[in-house]
């Protein structure tokens, strides 16, 4: 048996073991790095999580409804009389973690914890954010945090057109666009990197933040509801990641978490300590690990460099250009390929995906620029878009070619 099955087996074995619920009872996060919590965490993140034992998943969703607020405080004031700070709040990268595991599991999370979803419109702030840190709520300038703004957007991102509310749908967008806004890892004021960390790939995350983790996000939401960002920020990933490739696997230098740890007591107290890792966690987060999970993510959304087999000239010079919240007439659908023909205010018309037409409102940015090619040029695909993927060829041009007019 190779490391990874004896270790996998390990959190198996432990998962379907009493103890693993003794912990959920007593603690639905403590201790670190070797509780129920972490271990449910990581096989979430190795796409492994529906291997869990059902009885503990369901014990998990009522723990959390049970055993923690059921708001997020930002002042003293708010905290209920013998409230554990450390142990009855979660943050946002804690919610935002436990919606999409529970989730991906297949648990109905708003039948079993009816008010965790309500976080993700209550608690956004102005910049489009979230913040972990209850002061950044009462402070004159809100800033928020990036580590605690991406958990909340990846689960926004589970639901799909007809799941998800106008106001989920535009705090999907506004948190996208603070990431956006950030270039996934960069300061407002100067353009310099927030943190080192961010710049490292790192497995597993749990609450940690870094590139790769960002532009998932905002790759899977571009091609799930057509939100659309700079070709720049994907240029800048795809040099980063190189950097970590080796033999074409993404190669991670080995991380470390906190030692630091908020440890129960033989008395039933609590109290800091030092923390502790199981083994599947201490063999992910070995030097030189090769990442397969993430590997085949990147191979997914990574730019491709095709070739032309079919010349193309572009249909018109001015194509048509769409705004989030604009009003369209609706010409046409053409719903087996997933376009509609539009008509804006100005008699402008265009066609677009149908992907972002929600009524007669368009939901993202759109532009409908097409790239002339010739056969045999070489061209970067960044992404494909219902038939037509969009490219930009050695000149630097950016538009949209057939998929069909591509090796």
């Amino acid at each position: 048996m190779d490391k990874f099955n004896e270790a996998f087996q390990k959190t198996m074995d432990y998962l379907n073991s009493e103890d693993a619920k003794i912990s959920l009872k007593r603690d639905v996060y403590w201790p670190k790095w070797d509780s129920t919590w972490w271990h449910l965490l990581l096989l979430h993140e190795l796409g492994l999580i529906k291997e869990a034992p059902k009885d503990l998943m369901e014990l998990f969703s009522e723990v959390v409804n049970s055993n923690v607020l059921h708001f997020f405080p930002v002042t003293e004031d708010e905290l209920p009389k013998d409230t554990d700070p450390y142990r009855q709040i979660l943050c946002f990268c804690a919610a935002g973690s436990l919606y999409q595991m529970l989730y991906d599991y297949g648990i109905d999370v708003d039948q079993k914890i009816p008010w965790l979803r309500a976080w993700f419109t209550k608690y956004q702030l102005p910049d489009g954010g979230y913040n972990c840190n209850e002061d950044a709520y009462t402070k004159e300038v809100k800033k928020s945090s990036i580590t605690s703004t991406l958990p909340i957007a990846e689960s926004l991102m589970l639901f799909d057109k007809d799941q998800i509310t106008e106001s989920e749908s535009d705090a999907l967008y506004k948190a996208a666009d603070y990431i956006v806004t950030h270039k996934l890892f960069r300061k407002l004021t100067d353009g310099s990197i927030m943190d080192p960390n961010f710049i490292e790939i790192r497995f597993p995350r749990f609450y940690e933040y870094d590139l790769l983790r960002g532009f998932t996000f905002l790759h899977n939401y571009r091609e799930k509801y057509g939100y659309t960002f700079p070709d720049s920020i994907t240029d800048e990933v795809e040099e980063l990641v190189n950097q970590r490739l080796i033999d074409q696997i993404i190669t991670l230098k080995g991380i470390s978490f906190t030692d630091h740890s908020y440890n129960p007591t033989l008395d039933g107290k609590w109290e800091r300590g030092t923390a502790s890792y199981f083994d599947l966690m201490k063999l992910m987060m070995e030097p030189n690990h090769q990442s397969l999970v993430l590997t085949k993510d990147w191979e997914r959304m990574k730019p491709k460099y095709l070739k032309v087999i079919k010349s193309y000239e572009r249909s018109t010079s001015h194509p048509i250009q769409l705004s989030r919240g604009e009003q369209v007439t609706v010409l046409k659908k053409d719903l087996p390929k997933g376009w509609f023909l539009a008509r804006k205010s100005d008699g402008e018309e265009g066609w677009a995906p149908l992907k972002i037409l929600y009524g007669s409102t368009i939901t993202q940015n759109y532009d409908a620029t097409e790239l002339s090619v010739d056969k045999n040029d070489i061209l970067k695909v960044y992404y494909e878009e219902t038939g037509w993927y969009w490219c930009k060829n050695q000149e630097g041009n950016s538009g949209f070619v057939p998929k069909e007019n591509l090796e």
